[in-house]
């Protein structure tokens, strides 16, 4: 029995954060993760010499307080990338701008407030009051829905209204020099010096939660760790699963998840293939969405004349899927050559090598209208527990902000 403030279900920029804001207010925290290391989806891999990250994670700061935080914890090691994502159109040319800043003419690019979606409707109403049915159809629906496997008419109002709105960097970003682990390690250090107890490779297999009130998580190992109240940092499905678990309950409707496997590849060469860090791609003849190249976002984390890209292919974990049914081989092998046509970014006499794939077959969920009865549920089973409070994944300053709330709440109220 080992008796804590606060324990944190997850070792993600949310639990990370719920962590670190619990430890600085002197709270006794505890923060179980089942992997080996901090950060979830957000880590840095590295192999002969270059580093790359798991994706792309933006850390979208908003405002000068959030980036002395990151100073603080980064020292030095951080640089401003004067870059915004970019799109492609047409057959590889690439416009300033993601595919939902982009607006008709004559209006300037992201011109105009986001304004709040009506409660009901999907994607497709929203964006027809934004920028007209017609631009809407040309220009951002194949990208919406290469990304979430869904039409349109089934995406969420909500979600396309806080893409719009949180994941906005014109001017650029501000990044770690050595990927985004970097900041997920800082932070993990700083809880541990500020007395938080953090334990990696220790998976959380049920929530005690008799009588509607958290009491304890139940460790792989047998432990219990017991709290008056917990931060579950991890997605909201799995957390009604273990608290499913921990009282003998139903288990909860599970939620459909898209996968994504992310191919990564060395091209030698000085030169840099596109004069951007961060494209989205609507090509349907792409097997990649977004494509990440690593030298622009920072060149502390390549080495020689090479630099690496991250291409990520979003899909379902299906033999039926077209992209997820291609072996290792074969789905780098389509991605390089989507690079040298249709797109044209990679010289034919241009070197490029295959690094590794890795495939996320439950990335994060599907977005679609149709899963609400099972949100709704899964909601309720994790809010009817009292002293838990859920932090929901994001972008990385999101999630991180998501966990801080959680802790302050929580630790607040005293439950």
């Amino acid at each position: 029995m080992t008796d804590f403030d606060l324990v944190v279900v997850g070792g993600g920029p949310a639990g990370l954060g719920a962590a670190l804001r619990a430890a600085r207010r002197g709270a006794r925290v505890t923060l179980v993760e089942a992997a080996p290391g901090p950060g979830g989806l957000c880590r840095t891999l590295s192999r002969d010499g270059m580093r790359y990250d798991l994706g792309g994670h933006i850390p979208f700061v908003r405002d000068g307080e959030r980036l002395a935080w990151m100073r603080e914890l980064l020292g030095d090691d951080m640089a401003f990338v004067p870059l915004p994502v970019a799109s492609t159109v047409g057959d590889g040319d690439v416009q300033a701008g993601r595919y939902l800043d982009q607006r008709p003419p004559p209006r300037p690019l992201g011109d105009g407030p986001v304004p709040a979606p009506v409660p009901g409707d999907d994607g497709a109403a929203y964006l027809e009051g934004v920028v007209g049915g017609a631009f809407r159809d040309v220009v951002m629906r194949a990208y919406l829905e290469k990304v979430d496997g869904v039409p349109l008419e089934r995406i969420p109002a909500e979600r396309i209204a806080r893409l719009m709105l949180n994941q906005a960097a014109p001017e650029g970003f501000w990044f770690p020099r050595y990927g985004i682990g970097a900041l997920m390690d800082a932070m993990a250090a700083s809880a541990r010096d500020a007395g938080g107890d953090l334990r990696f490779a220790t998976p959380a297999v049920g929530i005690d939660a008799a009588g509607g009130r958290f009491r304890a998580v139940t460790l792989a190992s047998g432990e219990r760790v017991t709290a008056p109240a917990a931060v579950l940092a991890i997605p909201a499905a799995l957390a009604a699963r273990l608290i499913a678990a921990g009282d003998g309950g139903p288990e909860p409707a599970d939620i459909p998840m898209r996968a994504c496997a992310i191919v990564f590849v060395r091209v030698d060469g000085a030169a840099t293939l596109t004069p951007h860090a961060w494209i989205q791609c609507d090509h349907p003849g792409v097997p990649f969405t977004r494509v990440m190249e690593t030298r622009h976002w920072s060149d502390a984390m390549v080495t020689g004349d090479a630099t690496v890209l991250g291409m990520e292919c979003y899909c379902f974990a299906s033999g039926a899927d077209p992209v997820w049914r291609l072996d290792d081989a074969a789905l780098g092998d389509a991605c390089i050559a989507a690079l040298r046509g249709p797109l044209g970014w990679l010289a034919a006499d241009r070197a490029a090598e295959l690094i590794e794939v890795v495939r996320l077959p439950r990335a994060y969920p599907v977005a679609d209208v149709r899963s609400a009865p099972a949100w709704r549920a899964v909601a309720q089973t994790v809010g009817a527990v009292a002293g838990v409070a859920h932090a929901p994944g994001s972008e990385v300053i999101a999630a991180v902000e998501a966990g801080e709330r959680a802790a302050d709440a929580l630790l607040t109220s005293g439950a």
